[in-house]
């Protein structure tokens, strides 16, 4: 799993971007989020565990949790 940081989110067109430590960024859709009941909480800096795919549109960010939030949900 990778790690990085919520840059944006969008809850109206569901989706933003996760930057990667090394400043890469990757996009997600809400979709990808674990918990459905996270998505109010992915603000501008939340740190966040995610396996990374890449698609024929590039790198996105599947199976998404909120880090210290895993098992407590």
């Amino acid at each position: 799993m990778k790690t990085g940081r919520i840059k944006w989110y969008d809850n109206f067109q569901n989706h933003g971007y996760i930057v990667l430590i090394d400043g890469t960024e990757v996009y997600f859709h809400s979709t990808s989020v674990r918990n459905i009941s996270w998505i109010d909480r992915l603000a501008p800096g939340t740190d966040v565990s995610f396996d990374l795919i890449v698609t024929k549109g590039g790198m996105e960010a599947q199976n998404i949790d909120l880090i210290g939030l895993e098992r407590t949900g």
